[in-house]
């Protein structure tokens, strides 16, 4: 008796295009370990829901997440992979093959491919930017797209380095690189981030912090009951509108004060005090040594952070005292706005408080003028001029020390003096700025320090010290007649 023979199963069948591939269903299937991807679409729906043409969003459809738009009664459509990690050159180059087998499986249907992920690895990294640099100079030379051929040259070198040459032209008409996703990684920054977008929402911008943070788990939960399935705007929308609170409601803080020149009583009593006077004295402008601010005044910061978070949920600070501009930047330091914390606090002559969660002043106009430096620098002096313009002082202070700057950066608004920073708007854009340009300057002239000299408002340095986080150590100093004196180190 012979054996029968079962027929062959085919090796592979003809799926192409099909969302119930073992790629496309991936995803659905992984989808406890994705907390990432969820942490970007909830933070990105109350973006999404601002543009005028947004339709739908279908959660691990054909990618994590495909964006519908509708625009006079014609669709486009948006694919997008995140990865909640820094993406190598082999995972980046099997990505983008991913994309354009996409785009082949559904012709047409795709306006463009977005890969989302905290950052790309040191080799990919000029590609990221040279393609930035490429599309963002595309509408100003549309006329004459020949000036662009040396651009364009370079890009395809960068992308053949990395085995990309057979993907250049798919990469340069549709591929998109979004980086800088690291909060994302938390859930308590991701939560703020949130909060942050609800709240530059029209409908909800006076709205308190507390009122918006449920909807967040609500949005999460939403992600997850709809993965494989489409989220239409009307339901985004709707959530939104039934997870947000409208009472109104009194908003909790806990009150600070920091004793630096004077020890006096406040508007509010002090739930948390500390009282530095014995180390500053205002007649002479004496601020204490750097070895006192490293081994007791910053020590003393952080324990009282840690003690807030122990003992308190509040995170609105109502902060009092009169303080050096160094113990306004290191406080908003410790206390930074990625951590959930917001500064109340006078700043006088202004009537209102000033509070550093205020709706940043629209295209407000940062002034940046960089200088430079010595070739046997190695860091940023970095001279922040409101009051008054403080660069020949600056520059004396420097080149009096053994550590000459390899490039120098005077920063300013429109206009000087003690009025130039008109209220909580203006304080808030201009902090956020700085940082932004302050982190691109570090990171283009890969410089491992920062010297701060800053001539303005308290409340500003507090906002700016909220701000400036992950760019690295700062120096900071303090202008005692007729110069400048080192103060602490504070590490980003």
């Amino acid at each position: 008796m012979t054996d029968s023979k079962k027929p062959k199963r085919s090796q592979k069948s003809d799926n192409r295009g099909s969302l119930l591939s073992p790629e496309a269903m991936g995803g659905i299937n992984a989808a406890k370990g994705f907390d990432f991807q969820t942490r970007y679409a909830a933070c990105h729906l109350p973006l999404w829901i601002l543009e005028a043409s947004f339709h739908q969003v279908f959660f691990e459809g054909t990618g994590d997440v495909d964006i519908r738009y509708s625009d006079g009664g014609k669709s486009s459509r948006v694919h997008v992979q995140v990865k909640d990690h820094d993406v190598a050159p082999a995972e980046f180059k099997s990505v983008i093959e991913q994309f354009k087998k996409r785009d082949l499986d559904f012709p047409d249907l795709y306006q463009c491919f977005r890969l989302v992920c905290p950052s790309l690895s040191l080799a990919l990294r000029p590609i990221e930017t040279g393609l930035a640099r490429f599309r963002n100079a595309k509408p100003f030379y549309d006329d004459k797209p020949a000036a662009l051929d040396a651009t364009k040259k370079e890009l395809e070198q960068r992308l053949s380095k990395n085995g990309l040459t057979e993907l250049s032209d798919f990469i340069e008409a549709k591929v998109y690189i979004e980086v800088g996703h690291g909060d994302l990684q938390h859930e308590e920054r991701a939560v703020e981030l949130f909060i942050a977008r609800v709240l530059s929402h029209p409908d909800y911008s006076q709205r308190l912090r507390e009122m918006v943070q449920p909807a967040f788990a609500k949005f999460r939960q939403a992600i997850d009951a709809k993965r494989g399935a489409v989220l239409e705007r009307k339901d985004i929308e709707a959530l939104l509108h039934a997870s947000i609170g409208t009472a109104a409601v009194s908003e909790p803080a806990v009150s600070v004060y920091i004793h630096n020149w004077t020890k006096e009583v406040f508007d509010l009593s002090a739930d948390y005090e500390l009282d530095w006077t014995a180390h500053f004295d205002r007649a002479s402008r004496r601020v204490p040594a750097p070895e006192v601010w490293q081994n007791e005044l910053l020590p003393q910061l952080d324990a009282l952070k840690q003690r807030i978070f122990k003992e308190r949920t509040e995170r609105l600070i109502q902060f009092r005292g009169k303080c050096a501009l160094s113990t306004g930047i290191a406080a908003g330091m410790y206390f930074p706005a990625v951590g959930g914390w917001t500064f109340e606090m006078p700043q006088p002559p202004a009537k209102e408080l000033w509070r550093s969660d205020a709706k940043p002043t629209k295209s407000y106009d940062l002034r940046v003028e960089l200088e430079e430096g010595s070739p046997d620098g190695i860091d940023l002096v970095l001279g922040l001029n409101i009051r008054g313009d403080g660069r020949q002082d600056v520059k004396r202070y420097i080149e009096s020390t053994s550590e000459p700057a390899k490039l120098y950066a005077f920063v300013s608004p429109a206009s000087q003096g003690s009025q130039s920073i008109a209220g909580s708007e203006d304080a808030c854009a201009f902090a956020q700025l700085v940082r932004d340009r302050i982190g691109q300057i570090v990171k283009t002239y890969s410089l491992r320090r920062i010297r701060l000299f800053f001539n303005g408002p308290l409340a500003l340095a507090v906002f700016l010290g909220q701000q400036l986080t992950s760019i690295g150590e700062i120096h900071l100093f303090e202008y005692q007649d007729p110069g400048y004196v080192p103060s602490c180190i504070l590490k980003s």
